[in-house]
């Protein structure tokens, strides 16, 4: 199989009745119960952070690493073949690849995130300080357009999309209106750590996502 990539430019938003095939950034069950916790020793603070259990007065997202970088490839539409061809054929493709945030605990868990959790997470993250693009966790954001290509005989293809993923690390404060095990306040998994990552799609200014595009063929 070959990748050709059509360059660094960038991409434009698709209506919703061309889409074709859609990704999730993320799958998996969130945990009802924050991961690594006993709850016979330990109270729920992600929980609470979702507004259940204990109330509390302050949830609050400690970011410790972040960075940007290109995610995996997705297939991003169907397969075009010219497999019965003798002569080169040319298509309109259209592509669309679909994600939001996902958020988890030491890579390997998904975290429950409600609408005013996310908040709270999205707070606590540095800013982006460019003018062209941003990160907002919680959103989903769309790419993808119609391109014409050309197939030559015996060979199928199909785009595939990376998106860039602005990745962070850190740690979940909470206060409780009451003592829970002992404290007012607890710190999740505790203070100082990277274990809580957030991954969220990278946009440009009009909302769309930044990533590369590729164009893929192989034999039939």
């Amino acid at each position: 199989m070959k990748l050709k990539q059509p360059g660094r430019r960038r991409l434009a938003l698709l209506a919703p009745a061309l889409a074709l095939l859609t990704i999730p950034f993320s799958a998996g069950s969130a945990s009802a119960y924050s991961p690594g916790w006993d709850p016979n020793t330990h109270p729920d603070p992600i929980g609470a952070c979702n507004g259940r259990g204990p109330s509390i007065n302050l949830c609050q997202y400690h970011e410790v690493n972040a960075w940007t970088a290109l995610g995996k490839r997705h297939q991003a539409s169907n397969v075009s073949n010219n497999c019965a061809g003798t002569d080169p054929q040319t298509y309109q493709v259209n592509w669309k690849y679909t994600t939001n945030s996902s958020y988890s605990y030491a890579n390997t868990q998904s975290l429950e995130v409600s609408f005013g959790f996310s908040k709270d997470l999205e707070e606590g993250m540095k800013a982006s300080t460019s003018s062209t693009e941003t990160w907002t966790v919680g959103d989903q954001r769309e790419a993808g357009s119609v391109i014409t290509n050309t197939i030559r005989p015996g060979y199928a293809g199909a785009y595939w999309f990376a998106p860039y993923v602005r990745h962070s690390q850190g740690w979940v404060e909470v206060h409780y209106n009451k003592k829970q095990f002992g404290h007012w306040d607890w710190f999740y998994p505790y203070r100082g750590s990277n274990q809580v990552h957030i991954d969220t799609p990278v946009a440009w200014s009009d909302g769309s996502i930044k990533g590369q595009l590729y164009w893929a063929t192989w034999k039939c």
